[in-house]
């Protein structure tokens, strides 16, 4: 099987006997995963009765994903001697690949601790950017401790581009020219891989959100450097690491589906952790007041505490549930700004450090709520010169669909600014 020029720089890393850990990759199309599974497929084979791993944060994906890679590489350099099963990958020889869930479960789990009694020749960490670094850490503890006699431990790591632990492991130091002789980075590009199907890059080029498109394409990691973004990445990234603070007063917040793409997207909040995520596709009205009224019964949500998107089809929504009502172009509290909005836009920016996710939030949804929270920026101040967010036709036509989650986060803030309703009557059928 033919490999990038790339590919084969990460194989003689991966098989030489200094390097410990290795970071690949910077954008789409680089050859992550073929490059994953060639490297235990091979190593596999000819080391009978080792052991491997196969991280991602979701296992559900990894399964996806993986194997589904592995299946096609496997049929095309004709290699049938392995099967999967419950656990991962079963060589007919003995060696074992384990798929392995690299969730992080802040209650259940916050230490990894179910790694603690692994023992592994190897592994591999796909999409390492969405993992917490934690687990990386605790899984360098665990390679080297099986069937290591002849070959030397390694962990390769996966990744597009993010501002989290794989930027200050791998990434920066190979920028900066400050690489330890262990740890290695190979940048790959999609402009690196002669092999890409024709219409790939010119997908990529079509991209309209401009911080996907520095991402993917360019590989970019300091694409979040938009001096009109009032939160960087980075700080979206801590946001899904950050240990959820179970305490304070429980609301609920709603963007309304209102026609085409738009979605109805629902957020259950405990101070600033959301508790849950409830998304529909366009659905009757009646149904997004009986999902709201369950959720607002099952964790004990006031009235007074609850808002909703008031414009369009919402308004419907807010006089039947008799909930506050959110009017985006309606007056600040603050004559600083140039309607709520934007006032509850940049109070979120201010708070953005507190919120949290005790939610199960699937990888697309990740993306797709770190896309639109990377939208909250800073728009042409009006003839008066008060402060105002990027609309959200402008943010429409840079992503593609509606930001129905930012629009949830921005609600949230309404309890900050808005005087607190003494009505604590609670919600019912």
């Amino acid at each position: 099987m033919k490999l990038t020029t790339k590919q084969k720089q990460a194989i003689d890393l991966l098989t030489d006997n200094v390097t410990d850990y290795i970071g690949y990759g910077g954008s789409a199309g680089g050859g992550k995963s073929v490059l994953g599974c060639l490297w235990l497929m091979e190593l596999g084979y000819y080391l009978p009765g080792a052991k491997f791993f196969i991280g991602r944060d979701s296992i559900k994906d990894t399964r996806a994903s993986v194997l589904k890679t592995w299946s096609e590489i496997a049929s095309k350099i004709k290699f049938t001697a392995y099967k999967f099963n419950d656990i991962g990958i079963v060589f007919d020889n003995g060696t074992e690949i384990e798929l392995l869930d690299l969730t992080y479960y802040p209650y259940k789990d916050p230490l990894f601790e179910r790694l603690g009694s692994k023992e592994y020749t190897a592994g591999w960490i796909e999409e390492a950017s969405q993992v917490h670094y934690l687990a990386y850490e605790v899984l360098k503890t665990r390679v080297g401790r099986w069937k290591n006699e002849t070959v030397k431990s390694k962990i390769l790591c996966t990744f597009n581009p993010k501002k989290n632990w794989v930027d200050s492991t791998f990434y920066r130091p190979f920028i900066n020219k400050k690489e330890a002789e262990n740890v290695r980075f190979i940048y790959a590009l999609p402009t690196d891989n002669p092999y890409l199907p024709k219409d790939y890059i010119k997908r990529l080029h079509e991209l309209k959100d401009e911080s996907t498109k520095q991402r993917l394409l360019f590989g970019n990691f300091d694409y979040d450097d938009d001096p009109t973004a009032l939160i960087d990445y980075s700080q979206i990234s801590e946001m899904w690491e950050r240990k959820p603070i179970l305490s304070g007063i429980k609301y609920i917040t709603g963007d309304i589906a209102r026609f085409g793409s738009d979605k109805a997207v629902i957020m259950v909040w405990q101070g600033f952790a959301i508790l849950e995520i409830v998304t529909f596709d366009i659905s009757s009205t009646t149904e997004i007041q009986n999902a709201i009224r369950a959720l607002a019964v099952k964790y004990g949500v006031l009235l007074g505490n609850i808002v909703c998107d008031e414009d369009g089809v919402g308004g419907g929504v807010v006089d039947s549930l008799r909930c506050k009502g959110f009017v985006n172009n309606s007056s600040p509290i603050e004559p600083t700004y140039s309607n709520l909005k934007s006032e509850c836009g940049y109070k979120l920016a201010e708070m953005f450090d507190l919120i949290s996710i005790n939610a199960n939030v699937t990888e697309d949804k990740k993306d797709i709520i770190n896309t639109e929270l990377g939208q909250l920026k800073t728009y042409d101040s009006d003839k008066d010169g008060k402060l105002k967010i990027l609309p959200k036709e402008k943010i429409k036509e840079n992503i593609g669909r509606s930001p129905d989650y930012l629009d949830n986060f921005i609600m949230r803030m309404y309890f900050l600014i808005k005087p607190v309703s003494k009505g604590i009557r609670k919600i019912s059928y």
